[in-house]
């Protein structure tokens, strides 16, 4: 049994999704309305992991879901930027992230974190592409003026969905 929950919330045209829990095959993604809803918004900071199935199980409720709607996906957390970056369609044409989580650590003190990533404030669109505007200092809590923290993704592969945006 799948501790997948979800819940919902329809304002006018908009309806308003957080998932949370695991994306398995045992998971029962909402129905959606597609004749009324044209906008999709969905959180997924609850989202504690994603296996093969549940991959399978997110790209057919995801698919009709697309072509109907916009989607803007919220907090994504690193299991889920992975398949952005590994499965085709696992992303959505045209659907829009808004944020994203990053992972970084710090080898001195042990200090392991992530850090919201916003778009428009922590990436921006550069003439070459996207651009990362980020302080891991900042943005971490470490006191220790000597802390070397750092992503803990290699940014080629971790930030290429990006592109495509």
């Amino acid at each position: 049994m799948s501790d997948f929950k979800h819940t919902a919330k329809l304002n006018g045209d908009t309806l308003n999704l957080v998932f949370e829990g695991a994306i398995d095959e045992d998971t029962d993604f909402p129905p959606v309305d597609l004749n009324s809803v044209k906008k999709v918004v969905i959180d997924l900071n609850g989202i504690r992991a994603i296996n093969s199935v549940g991959i399978r199980e997110w790209l057919a409720w995801i698919r009709p879901v697309a072509q109907a709607a916009t989607i803007t996906l919220e907090r994504c957390p690193k299991s889920m930027v992975l398949q952005f970056n590994m499965v085709d369609g696992f992303l959505p044409p045209k659907a829009k992230v808004s944020s994203f989580y990053v992972p970084y650590f710090c080898e001195k003190c042990d200090f392991e974190g992530s850090h919201l990533f916003t778009m428009g404030k922590d990436v921006t669109n550069g003439p070459n592409g996207p651009v990362i505007n980020f302080n891991a200092k900042a943005a971490s809590s470490c006191s220790d003026a000597a802390c070397g923290i750092e992503l803990d993704v290699s940014e080629a592969k971790y930030f290429q969905f990006l592109k495509r945006l």
